[in-house]
C-alpha cells in the first residue's frame, strides 16, 4: 500500500494544488525515496579526469548540462575520500550547482552573494570566475559565517566576507555589482521527506508569509546592489508561490527589472 504521507495537510493541500496531477506520483516517490549524493569537482584545486580516477570504484555517473558535477547510488560516503577532505570536490545538491550555472559568472566581474551561508554557492562561483574579480559574500548569521569562511578556506575560493542584515547591503552597495545571487532563506519544501520530520518541523503558512515579508526585502536590495544591466539570480528550494512567484511580481512591479530565460537548458531539473 502507498505510504501515508506524513506532512502538514494545509501544505499537502496547496502542493497538491502547485503539483501537476500527471506529475504527483513522481513528487509523492521524492518525498519518500532515497536520494542520491551528488558532487562538483572543484576545479580550483583539480580537473575532474583526476577526481573521477580516485573514486572510479563509486561509479559517478555525469551531469549533462554541468561537466564537474557527478551522480553517485544513495549512501554512498565521500567524507573519507582524500578527495573531499582536501577540498578537491565539494558535496552539492544539483538544484544548488544551477543557480551558480544560472548566475553566469565571468572572471573579472564584481558579484555579490547576498545570502552566502554555509558557502555551497559562493564557492562554486569563485571557481567559475577562476579567483579572478570581485566576489563579496554576505551572511546575516556570524556563527554560519564562520562556516563560510572554512568551506572557502577549505576549497581555495577567494571572497571578502561580510556579516549582517542582507536587506540592509544595497543601500550601502548600491549599483556596485556585475551580478547579485539572492538565494533567499526559505520554507524548504523542495527538501522535505518522509524520513526527516525536521525538514518540515519549522513549517507553516504564517512561516511562509513572514519568510516571503523577508525575501522581498533581500532581492529589492539585490537589485539595488546591482549596476544598470547587471543579472540578479533570486533562487529558493521551496515550492510556495508566496515565496516564489510572489516575490518576484512584486520586484517587477517596484523596479525596472525584466524576467529572462534561465542561460543553461536543465534537462530532468525542472526549476
Amino acid at each position: 500500500p502507498p505510504r501515508m504521507l506524513p506532512f502538514p495537510e494545509p501544505w499537502l493541500i496547496k502542493a497538491r494544488a502547485i503539483v501537476p496531477a500527471a506529475q504527483w506520483a513522481a513528487f509523492e516517490a521524492a518525498l519518500g525515496g532515497p536520494r542520491p549524493v551528488t558532487f562538483r569537482v572543484n576545479r580550483l584545486l583539480a580537473e575532474p579526469s583526476q577526481v573521477l580516477d580516485e573514486l572510479a570504484d563509486l561509479g559517478p555517473q555525469p551531469v549533462p548540462w554541468c561537466p564537474d558535477a557527478f551522480v553517485l547510488p544513495p549512501g554512498t560516503q565521500l567524507s573519507s575520500r582524500a578527495a573531499w577532505q582536501d577540498g578537491r570536490l565539494y558535496i552539492q545538491s544539483l538544484s544548488s550547482i544551477a543557480a551558480t550555472l544560472a548566475l553566469d559568472p565571468q572572471p573579472g566581474e564584481a558579484i555579490l552573494d547576498l545570502c552566502a551561508a554555509p558557502g555551497s554557492k559562493t564557492s562554486h562561483i569563485a571557481a567559475v570566475q577562476e579567483n579572478k574579480g570581485r566576489l563579496v559574500a554576505n551572511d546575516a548569521s556570524r556563527s554560519r559565517s564562520f562556516k563560510l569562511r572554512a568551506v572557502l578556506e577549505r576549497l581555495g575560493a577567494q571572497a571578502q566576507v561580510k556579516t549582517g542584515p542582507g536587506e540592509q547591503l544595497g543601500r550601502r552597495m548600491r549599483e556596485q555589482f556585475d551580478r547579485v545571487l539572492v538565494d533567499a532563506p526559505c520554507s524548504g519544501e523542495g527538501r522535505f521527506h518522509v524520513d526527516d520530520p525536521e525538514s518540515w518541523a519549522r513549517w507553516s503558512p504564517g512561516h511562509v508569509k513572514r519568510l516571503a515579508s523577508k525575501q522581498k526585502m533581500l532581492l529589492h536590495a539585490g537589485i539595488d546592489a546591482a549596476r544598470p544591466g547587471g543579472v540578479i539570480v533570486y533562487s529558493t528550494c521551496t515550492l510556495s508561490p508566496e515565496e516564489n512567484e510572489g516575490v518576484l511580481a512584486r520586484a517587477l512591479k517596484k523596479y525596472p527589472v525584466e524576467l529572462e530565460e534561465l542561460p543553461i537548458q536543465l534537462p530532468g531539473l525542472p526549476g
